[in-house]
């Protein structure tokens, strides 16, 4: 259970942005929003619960969780005893890059916080993960939309030089 988010200014800051910028992040953020609102009425224990966690686990940070929220975007963060520490939220590539800067962070609560959240003690567990399972993520639109011929043209240089 989880009974403290900490947000690091950083993050603060990129949900901001989020919220400005076009509508593929203004969608993502209204995900995450969802995720720390859910968070903060049920302390979800299962943090799959709260939300959709990425299909890669993220082994270069201990204790690291990863949200996909959606648009090619993710929220990252470090879950320590009842403490959830929310680091980062960005485009996948952006995440993939902090992580590797940030590689083998050891101590999360030493980074400058900007507000820590008290969660709520669940009365009632409401299973909304439907909801936010309902929208394609933008991942799977973009692979749904590469057909074969596509796939010949871009390994075709490949496959002259295997038939050499």
């Amino acid at each position: 259970m989880i009974r403290f988010i900490h947000l690091t200014h950083r993050f603060e800051k990129q949900l901001d942005a989020m919220r400005r910028a076009e509508k593929m992040a203004v969608s993502a953020t209204r995900k995450a929003d969802t995720i720390l609102t859910r968070l903060m009425e049920n302390g979800q224990s299962p943090l799959s619960e709260a939300g959709k966690l990425s299909n890669h686990g993220e082994c270069r940070i201990r204790n690291a969780v990863k949200f996909d929220i959606g648009k090619g975007y993710r929220m990252l963060g470090v879950k320590e005893e009842n403490n959830l520490y929310l680091l980062f939220v960005g485009t996948h590539d952006a995440c993939a890059a902090w992580i590797e800067n940030n590689r083998g962070l050891e101590n999360p609560g030493e980074i400058k916080r900007i507000r820590t959240l008290k969660t709520s003690m669940p009365e009632k567990k409401q299973n909304t993960q439907q909801r936010l399972d309902s929208e394609p993520d933008y991942d799977d639109l973009l692979l749904a939309r590469i057909t074969e011929q596509d796939i010949n043209e871009v390994f075709q240089g490949l496959r002259a030089g295997l038939c050499r």
